[in-house]
């Protein structure tokens, strides 16, 4: 049922109520009371039936109702206010233009069965009829006012209520004390954990869509802290929204008020007490919400961000790309009729270029779309875009997998896929090599990946050359190390290496 339904099965029931009330405590006939539950009823059952739009309906309506008026004279007290209810429904319906559709109806019915019932002019059922539809003039404008509302509480305003909380948020986000990054808000969280409990190794862990806990931060700590085994321990932390004791490891939780946000898993030096435990939680739940403000922050950024890299990999395939490839058509066309020897050969090789082209906007739209999913890591992304280059070049590629089924933050795997799809791309265009070899290897927090040619090595850079420079950015965001080797082994080839520790 539609809003403007809504408010038309409200303001039937409302004005009913008062009538039959009205009727029945009163002192008034009740027979204008049963033609207009007549009338309301049919007229109820019409819409939610939606045989006809609810402005149309009101006026027929109106037509009943002012014939009701009428016919149920002198005793119409209670059918005159019911003039008024298909004015307001008009009005939330159709706007002003069916308000003054629905009374002029209902002031020529009033007029003209009066003349044919009555036979004169009655001065009580002038006035009964003025004051009622002056109220629904009243009203039907108040419900074309209530139309604009409804009409734009749907999407137009849910973009209207996003566009103010962007702004609020540009307003506040110079203002937040503690920025909107969530590995700084971690680092403070684990400050404060290791100020109230003798921690040997901790992490700060969210919870993935795919209910498993994926770290977000590691204290530093040179003892080794996996936490695949810990996965029932923090998923009871999370469920009971409680700190949880295991033999040797404490599990804290991070919540708002209505909402769970992530996990603290503590490798503990000496057990903690209850007291250190509870000023723990005390001093967490202000992290807690700005923590969730900057993981919410940062999923917006990157859906707009994906979408963003879908919207211009649809514009390359279906815009520049058809559009390079009709030119490889006309080139074939004109291949067909030259006839001078160096006009055949540069059209082979004009055509040859339009086809290096084209490939290239087809791997350009495949690195695009080719994303970290929710059910496959930065490894196997790796892997399946590895693959594709090796079916879509003339390298031969060897790729070598070891990923933990423990996943790295969102934006570490998105940066740590970008950089190495460059160097593979920076390969496959430039090595002029036969073998590339991909080596990942993920175990959070460590990560390590290595691209690997056997072609003849970086030669002097361009100077509108901005590959390595953007993957020197990514890394940083991310806090890896970023190696290039070249040559790399037996005065030949190049190794790019990514690296987080």
């Amino acid at each position: 049922m539609t809003d403007v339904r809504r408010v038309g099965v409200a303001a039937r029931v409302f004005t009913l109520a008062v009538i039959a009330a009205t009727a029945f405590v009163g002192n008034v006939g009740t027979n204008g009371v049963w033609y207009v539950l007549g009338i309301a009823a049919f007229a109820e059952a019409i819409s939610l039936s939606e045989v006809l739009a609810e402005h149309p309906l009101a006026i027929i309506e109106g037509v009943l109702t002012a014939a009701a008026a009428v016919a149920s004279f002198p005793a119409n007290e209670a059918a005159l206010p019911y003039l008024a209810t298909p004015a307001l429904i008009a009005g939330v319906a159709g706007g002003f233009r069916w308000v003054a559709g629905v009374l002029v109806a209902e002031g020529l019915v009033i007029s003209g069965v009066s003349w044919l019932l009555i036979g004169n002019y009655d001065a009580a059922l002038a006035a009964g009829a003025v004051t009622w539809l002056t109220t629904g003039l009243g009203l039907g404008l108040l419900g074309t006012f209530t139309r604009h509302s409804i009409t734009r509480s749907g999407t137009d305003n849910t973009y209207r209520s996003a566009l103010e909380l962007i702004k609020q948020l540009h307003a506040l986000s110079g203002r937040l004390t503690s920025g909107l990054d969530p590995v700084d808000l971690a680092d403070q969280v684990l400050s404060i954990v290791g100020e109230e409990i003798v921690v040997r190794q901790a992490v700060v862990a969210v919870r993935s869509g795919s209910g498993d806990f994926t770290p977000l931060r590691y204290s530093n700590g040179a003892i080794p802290f996996p936490i695949e085994g810990a996965q029932e321990l923090m998923y009871r932390c999370w469920q009971t929204r409680k700190p949880v004791l295991g033999t040797s490891r404490i599990a804290l939780p991070l919540n708002t008020e209505t909402e769970r946000v992530a996990v603290v898993l503590v490798e503990c030096a000496t057990p903690p007490d209850k007291k250190a435990v509870d000023r723990t939680m005390a001093r967490l739940d202000p992290h807690a919400v700005r923590l969730n403000a900057a993981l919410l922050f940062t999923s917006v950024r990157e859906s707009a961000t994906s979408e963003e890299r879908q919207r211009i990999a649809r514009e390359v395939h279906d815009g520049v790309a058809q559009d390079v490839a009709s030119l490889g058509y006309l080139i074939d066309n004109i291949s067909v009729t030259a006839t001078d020897p160096q006009q055949v050969e540069d059209v082979a090789r004009l055509r040859k270029e339009v086809s290096r082209v084209v490939a290239e906007l087809r791997n350009s739209v495949f690195d695009l779309r080719n994303e970290v999913g929710a059910t496959q890591g930065v490894g196997q992304s790796l892997a399946s875009f590895a693959r594709h280059v090796g079916s879509h070049s003339n390298l031969t590629v060897h790729v070598t997998l070891d990923e933990s089924t423990v996943r790295l933050r969102p934006r570490v795997e998105a940066e740590l896929l970008r950089i190495a799809q460059e160097a593979i791309n920076n390969a496959r265009r430039h090595s002029g090599g036969h073998n590339l070899w991909v080596d990942c290897r993920v175990h959070p927090p460590r990560a390590e990946i290595s691209v690997l040619d056997d072609g003849e090595g970086l030669g002097v850079p361009r100077d509108d050359s901005h590959g390595m420079k953007i993957m020197r950015e990514r890394a940083d965001r991310i806090g890896a190390d970023l190696i290039v080797q070249s040559p790399a082994q037996n005065g030949r080839g190049t190794r790019v290496t990514i690296r987080i520790d």
